[in-house]
């Protein structure tokens, strides 16, 4: 079920996502989250515009969603934007900064404003989750505009590091995952292709209140999920029975596989990974090309979704460039298309950060391959990071025959 409702969150994210990005700096500013203090000194009186729903503002819904929100910003549903757009007409020749989670939907209302006149739009890329990606002792003037009712901390992957090197005696690592998860025995292959940190105790968050008392409450708290959603229910219930200090791995272990990896240096020695195959990010992905020959990008998602023929618009990016098209299920009769490729560099990837992908990685290695990769978050968030993450605008020409409707 779970997996279920995360894949209906991604459709409904993924449907109004890549068309945004043409009006990027034509219809609006778009500010990185490296530049907002600049921005938001050059721009007093800035209006916040949080378009996520109000359980996401006021932190009550899935706990994952639970991230927090600007003080003082005004709360309006994208989907409720249109008809209560006149509520900001005071902002209309004033600064509006828009925020959501991930920057998609922010994007719509960015478009709204603009359309209804509004001449000073800023749509903050990478959302309200970017923002507490950033290391906390760099971006204090960010930070300090932040509020949630929740009573615990979110941390990022780089301020994991951080803790991690800098006050591991006095921190407790706790993983909530199921067993199966926690131990890489899952008959899901993306579920065990996440790994774990050393010293972390896996209590999985079914059974931690019965565990309670293998927490100690004199440290602080760290946990550790895949998604963040399990790891914010932990937390809520160390909180009930008075942990003093507790946070949760900002979207868990997933968000810290969409990281570069060169900006958490606790990794090689902290992190644990028992893959047969590697894993690269969107962000790694540049220097890799850059700086290998011989690479193979093998594009394990349908004939339909190659080719730009899927029933859903959404699914139709294109492909990156050069890429070899073998859906996932027809890779154990046609691997030998790529036979010439068994000792180079092999970049599998899916729409997003799909079990296919990793399936074809397990599919190619017991054929022999011996550097193959999975790049996490698939060709989707190939475009989101060109367009959200500075520094990797160039991203964008590895998507080619990218739709018009998708662009």
């Amino acid at each position: 079920m779970k997996k279920i409702c995360l894949f209906i969150c991604f459709a409904v994210l993924c449907a109004t996502c890549f068309a945004q990005y043409k009006n990027d700096n034509v219809l609006f500013k778009t500010v990185y989250m490296q530049d907002l203090c600049a921005e938001l000194n050059n721009n007093p009186g800035a209006l916040f515009l949080d378009v996520r729903t109000a359980g996401e503002y006021a932190d009550t819904s899935a706990r994952g969603s639970n991230i927090g929100r600007f003080r003082n910003a005004v709360n309006v549903e994208v989907s409720e934007l249109g008809k209560r757009i006149a509520e900001l007409n005071a902002y209309k020749d004033k600064p509006v900064f828009v925020y959501c989670s991930h920057s998609q939907r922010s994007r719509r209302a960015s478009k709204m404003l603009a359309d209804s006149g509004f001449t000073k739009v800023f749509n903050i890329n990478g959302g309200m989750t970017g923002i507490r990606q950033l290391p906390v002792k760099d971006n204090g003037c960010v930070y300090d505009k932040l509020e949630s009712n929740n009573g615990y901390n979110i941390i990022s992957a780089a301020d994991l590091c951080t803790e991690i090197f800098g006050n591991s005696k006095n921190i407790f690592l706790l993983d909530v995952r199921t067993d199966s998860a926690f131990n890489h025995i899952s008959p899901d292959a993306k579920t065990n292709a996440f790994g774990y940190f050393k010293h972390s105790v896996n209590i999985p968050l079914a059974d931690l209140e019965a565990n309670i008392s293998k927490v100690p409450s004199v440290k602080e708290i760290i946990i550790i999920d895949m998604y963040g959603s399990d790891a914010g229910k932990a937390a809520q219930l160390l909180k009930q029975k008075n942990y003093p200090k507790v946070s949760v791995l900002l979207e868990g272990l997933d968000r810290m596989l969409y990281t570069d990896s060169r900006t958490l240096p606790c990794l090689p020695s902290a992190y644990v990974s028992s893959l047969p195959y590697g894993i690269i990010n969107p962000q790694e992905l540049k220097t890799f090309v850059a700086n290998t020959k011989e690479y193979l990008f093998l594009d394990a998602r349908t004939t339909e979704e190659f080719t730009n023929t899927h029933k859903n618009y959404w699914q139709n990016l294109g492909h990156i460039v050069n890429a070899v098209n073998i859906p996932v299920t027809d890779l154990e009769t046609q691997w030998n298309k790529i036979e010439d490729h068994k000792t180079k560099p092999v970049v599998v990837y899916v729409f997003g950060s799909g079990t296919a992908a990793h399936e074809a990685a397990n599919i190619l290695v017991k054929k022999g391959f011996t550097n193959v990769l999975v790049l996490h978050g698939g060709i989707f968030n190939v475009g989101w990071t060109a367009a959200n993450i500075k520094g990797f605008s160039s991203l964008a020409t590895l998507r080619v025959d990218v739709p018009a409707e998708n662009q």
